[in-house]
């Protein structure tokens, strides 16, 4: 089953990318008519890597607008730039549970994760392996 949903995004213009010692799956393509965005950028900047919100281990950030407005490649934009500031970055297609189950499923698959006694493959499971990380990572 994963290798059939592969196969349909490869024609969508889907790849992985390697990042640090994290595998971003189905991560979309960059667009390169992209210019970049460097006021939304540096906003995305000073919120992750606020040094005097220290306490806050999770930050959350909503990204939203009209489809085709850019926020696709705003995301991939910042996490190109800010790639060595995290260890893992996974990309989530959220456009349907469906795909949101899919993608948790193949972070079960991440080498790093198969440490983990308690990853059996599910959803839940993936989650629960991200929640104990120690590392910094970026879920998109």
């Amino acid at each position: 089953m994963t290798l059939d949903l592969l196969q349909i995004n490869i024609h969508n213009n889907y790849g992985n990318r390697t990042i640090a010692d994290g595998v971003i799956p189905l991560m979309p393509n960059p667009s390169n008519r992209f210019t970049g965005r460097p006021e939304v950028i540096s906003k995305l900047k000073r919120h992750f890597f606020n040094m005097n919100d220290s306490a806050q281990k999770r930050k959350s950030f909503l990204l939203y607008g009209m489809g085709g407005i850019g926020k696709t490649q705003i995301c991939l934009k910042f996490v190109e730039e800010m790639s060595d500031c995290f260890s893992f970055v996974f990309w989530i297609d959220a456009s349907s549970i469906g795909t949101i189950t899919q993608g948790l499923k193949g972070i079960c698959n991440l080498p790093a994760a198969q440490s983990c006694a308690r990853l059996d493959g599910s959803p839940e499971s993936a989650l629960h392996w991200i929640g104990s990380l120690e590392e910094n990572y970026i879920m998109v």
